[in-house]
């Protein structure tokens, strides 16, 4: 591609570099201070830093869309986030009063004992004095239960749903790890979102003929269901799977490794439980899960910040540094539980905005808050972050009493 008379700033990030994943901030604002639009010559798309530009972006579906091939490759079939607004509506309604607030309410003494079945023995380790991979012994488990029970899996599947579940979402670790162990979370992460697929069409089928109030069956006999491809429809309930394990987990790992370097934040928590709901807020904020989406131009061209982009042309928008925009927050590079509210871009923005996002903070508000009462002081004796610098978050993290 040429940037022909386009007054743009070029760079190369290597975005693969050795502790990229553990600290993207530094060399991500270094792109921020190049200018709003700056291409990448490395891979040969233009990268977007300002929250506002990346707000409009995701908000302008007829200018801008989803990689369509990037996600049913990803699941085997089409998403809601690279369907166009005709399909992407009704299939999304499919779902939606399930994931409104008022109505997760009634999930929550369900979600409650999810989370106390993993979170006591975790707290039990610590408190004898082990040091334990909080992600392992618990936060990767919570989400996996929460929506296996949402989507009426039987309990009997759960050890091999949570195995797929897994590996799934280990597959953007594989992805962004160039050894042999990159490409083997690959294979097996492939493996398994055919091996579930398999297992939800068949679950699919049982719904039709019997079905109940689970979110597969919801999708199994709702009226727009017979306008959707089979594999729409079974890709769509794996990738639930995918999505409500693999941030969720995150972000309560996150919590747990932000809380630990700001103990007198922590310990304002602790005592006054009512600022749970900004802190979650601030600390996804302030440390992102998802740090990147693209977007492909079309019908006509685009312009961002003054920039013509043409059509076919990617856009890569760095929504994690967004996230921390001096022009949107005071000191952003600062967590601040009690900083005032604004919208972040942690859960997507406009129409492809998480349909889960309500789910994952109820999961973590009442994480955080049993977590406080069991184990009100922790601290982390190593963190690993891997090699996913998109998806990021601690694929290990040590923690002790």
């Amino acid at each position: 591609m040429t940037l022909d008379s386009r007054n743009i700033p070029t760079t190369v990030v290597d975005f693969r570099a050795e502790g990229f994943a553990a600290d993207p901030y530094p060399a991500l604002e270094a792109v921020r201070r190049l200018g709003p639009v700056v291409y990448d010559e490395g891979l040969d798309q233009f990268l977007i830093t300002g929250w506002r530009d990346i707000a409009r972006i995701y908000g302008n579906v007829d200018r801008f869309a989803s990689d369509y091939d990037h996600f049913v490759g990803l699941f085997g079939g089409a998403t809601m986030e690279c369907m166009e607004k005709e399909r992407h509506d009704p299939v999304r309604s499919i779902w939606a009063e399930a994931f409104r607030r008022q109505d997760l309410e009634k999930q929550r003494d369900m979600i409650t004992e999810v989370i106390t079945s993993r979170l006591e023995p975790f707290v039990e380790k610590v408190r004898s004095g082990a040091t334990v991979d909080a992600v392992a012994e618990m936060t990767r488990g919570i989400p996996t239960l929460v929506i296996a029970h949402m989507l009426g899996i039987p309990p009997a599947d759960y050890e091999q749903f949570g195995a797929w579940s897994d590996a799934m979402a280990a597959v953007p670790e594989g992805e962004a790890d160039r050894s042999p162990r990159g490409a083997e979370l690959v294979r097996r992460g492939a493996e398994a979102t055919a091996a579930l697929n398999r297992y939800v069409a068949d679950v699919l089928e049982e719904r039709r003929r019997r079905p109940g109030s689970d979110l597969i069956s919801m999708m199994a006999v709702a009226p727009f269901a017979k306008e959707m491809e089979e594999s729409e429809i079974t890709a769509s309930n794996t990738q639930l799977v995918f999505a409500g394990n693999e941030t969720t987990a995150k972000l309560m790992a996150n919590t747990l490794n932000a809380l630990a370097a700001h103990p007198d934040q922590r310990r304002e928590l602790a005592a006054d439980r009512s600022l749970i709901p900004a802190a979650v807020e601030e600390i996804h904020r302030w440390n992102s899960i998802v740090h990147a989406g693209r977007r492909i131009v079309r019908n006509g061209g685009a312009s961002v910040a003054g920039i013509e982009l043409h059509d076919g042309e990617t856009v890569m928008c760095l929504q994690g540094v967004a996230n921390r925009d001096p022009d949107r927050w005071d000191r952003p590079g600062q967590l601040d539980i009690h900083r005032p509210p604004k919208q972040h871009l942690g859960f997507g923005f406009g129409m492809h905005s998480c349909l889960g996002l309500n789910l994952a903070r109820l999961e973590v508000h009442i994480w955080l808050d049993l977590l406080l009462d069991k184990l009100p002081e922790w601290g982390i004796e190593s963190v690993d972050w891997g090699s996913n610098w998109v998806l990021r978050g601690p694929i290990r993290l040590d923690v002790s009493k």
